[in-house]
């Protein structure tokens, strides 16, 4: 029992003290944080955006793995390896975290998943990272465990919708009706994908390839057919938000580079 006990009061010492490590890196690098958050399709979808940005010529970083939870996330941030359950292994980890402070060629793209399992998990996450551009991918019953009902669990999305403040993006599949009510009450940009008809961008149909899936899409009122090198519907939504992502990074970037030539 006391044993128990001891590995509880370590485990919230370590968490704490990464939180402490992740915020204080995040202060002074300030990179754009872009969150991936629902029940499945995080992973593709986070791999999608991050090869968007870097096609861009960004310098990012994505959650090896599945790091996406209390402690998960700020090894994400800091691109450390766990130690899971073996404490010989996080004494070196915990030194290496100190150090990252000092680290010079940090990203300036995060692109995080947020896994949730239990009430309050967002609200903490949330404590960690601002983003900059939240993505809902859905909302199921799938990890419903830590909570007593659907209305609990949707909770938690509710309070990422809210907090991604008027100056910042959210995208949320159109076609997920309980992803569908996030916007509700939501003050930030809202940008809608999927195969509703009010979706922008909107997947106007889809057949299969030899290889993968073939998407035709409308995006702006610009028509476009994609071939994919992978088949599954979760992979098309993972190109809708990317298309969304490839507008809005490059825009911002160009449009700074046209007003410095502007000042010379």
């Amino acid at each position: 029992m006391r044993s128990e006990n001891m590995k509880k009061i370590l485990k919230q010492i370590l968490k704490y003290y990464l939180k402490l490590i992740t915020k204080i890196v995040l202060f002074i690098h300030r990179p754009t944080i872009i969150a991936i958050a629902g029940a499945t399709n995080k992973t593709f979808v986070k791999n999608r955006v991050k090869q968007t940005l870097q096609k861009n010529g960004f310098n990012v970083r994505a959650n090896p793995k599945n790091f996406n939870t209390e402690i998960g996330l700020p090894l994400a941030i800091l691109y450390l390896s766990s130690g899971y359950n073996y404490y010989r292994k996080w004494l070196p980890i915990i030194f290496k975290a100190l150090l990252t402070i000092f680290q010079t060629n940090f990203p300036k793209y995060l692109v995080l998943e947020l896994g949730v399992s239990n009430i309050g998990d967002m609200n903490y996450l949330l404590t960690i990272i601002k983003p900059k551009v939240t993505i809902i991918t859905d909302i199921t019953s799938k990890y419903l465990e830590g909570f007593n009902d659907m209305d609990q669990l949707v909770g938690e999305y509710q309070i990422l919708a809210k907090k991604t403040n008027s100056r910042e993006i959210l995208i949320l599949n159109n076609d997920n009706s309980r992803v569908k009510t996030l916007s509700n009450n939501a003050s930030a940009q809202k940008i809608f994908f999927g195969f509703h008809p009010d979706s922008n961008p909107r997947v106007v149909s889809v057949k299969r390839g030899d290889r993968g899936e073939i998407a035709t899409t409308t995006h702006d009122g610009k028509q476009e057919t994609y071939t994919l090198d992978r088949f599954g519907q979760h992979h098309v939504y993972a190109l809708m938000v990317s298309l969304i992502i490839n507008k809005y990074f490059p825009y911002e970037e160009n449009k700074k580079k046209k007003f410095s030539k502007k000042q010379d």
